[in-house]
């Protein structure tokens, strides 16, 4: 029998199997692919001047708000299934999220606090205070609290779990939240365009949020950081909230025409791709120091 032939030089990075689904690609295609369609309905109604029958608007705003569960559904859970170490109970984090947003969240902050009501004609020092202890502090704690409910500790395997599963909970909320806005008004529902700007923002605000609370509750589980990382996350979630909201409507709602001030869906947009992209990013960057420190460690603790 010949001897087994012995390599000569390590594997190269490209060629080892990786395990585990790569969560940042499957986060900013499903995000890149939303915005393209946010796109082309501004580009159809505002450029084009191309209308929607009312008929048939109830079906295309319900498939809007659906759209980024259908891409997380196929960018995310499918391959999740195709890897050689899937991570489990992802669609049960999504599922309980979307039931706890639409018996909790969403109808105590629209039915019981109000807070357009109240906070619409406040300071915007007192709107981002109001929104971050309101809509942030409920939103990221219930979300918080489904992800570590079913996987806390064990399910978590590695840090990016974290960041898959807090994706999973944020799809399960702004799905249920941009529902609720696609299909609210009764007879005069908004215009799709409209509801496609509205579920990027929502999309871009909940993952980067979920994402942000990702890295405290990874530092947590693996203890790569002091114990005031994950509070610290969760206050700067709820603060991007407090932030992004009031930020988002004064220039959606601030225009730049003489007289009375015209929707400025464009200066909107632009903000939702800044709070969908910077806070992720930064969040990577965070993770790959993480993961630096970690082999480090380990190839001390060798030597």
């Amino acid at each position: 029998m010949q001897p087994t032939p012995r390599l000569l030089t390590p594997p190269r990075e490209q060629d080892i199997v990786y395990p585990y689904r790569r969560v940042w690609r499957s986060i900013t295609i499903e995000g890149i692919l939303l915005l393209l369609v946010t796109v082309a309905f501004y580009v159809a109604v505002n450029l084009l001047g191309f209308t929607f029958p009312s008929i048939i608007r109830p079906f295309i705003n319900a498939g809007l708000a659906l759209l980024p569960l259908l891409f997380w559904l196929v960018f995310s859970y499918l391959p999740e299934r195709r890897v050689d170490q899937p991570r489990e109970r992802l669609l049960m984090v999504l599922v309980v999220t979307a039931l706890v947003a639409n018996a909790v969240g969403i109808p105590l902050l629209d039915r019981t606090l109000q807070i357009d009501n109240w906070l619409s004609l406040s300071s915007p020092l007192d709107r981002i205070i109001g929104y971050a202890f309101t809509v942030g502090v409920l939103q990221e704690t219930l979300k918080y609290v489904v992800v570590r409910t079913f996987t806390w500790p064990y399910i978590i395997r590695t840090p990016l779990d974290a960041v898959a599963y807090g994706a999973a909970s944020a799809v399960g909320y702004l799905t249920v939240a941009g529902l609720h806005f696609s299909l609210s008004g009764g007879t005069t529902l908004p215009s799709p365009e409209v509801v496609a700007t509205r579920v990027f923002s929502l999309a871009a605000l909940h993952l980067s949020a979920s994402t942000l609370v990702a890295y405290g509750l990874a530092a947590s589980r693996f203890r790569t950081g002091p114990v005031i990382v994950l509070p610290l996350s969760l206050i700067l979630a709820c603060l991007l909230t407090g932030i992004a909201i009031p930020l988002r409507t004064g220039l959606v709602n601030a225009g730049f025409t003489q007289g009375v001030g015209a929707p400025n869906t464009l200066l909107g947009l632009g903000l939702s791709i800044g709070i969908y992209g910077a806070p992720i990013i930064i969040a990577s960057f965070l993770f790959s120091a993480q993961s630096q420190r970690e082999r480090e460690a380990a190839a001390s603790r060798e030597t």
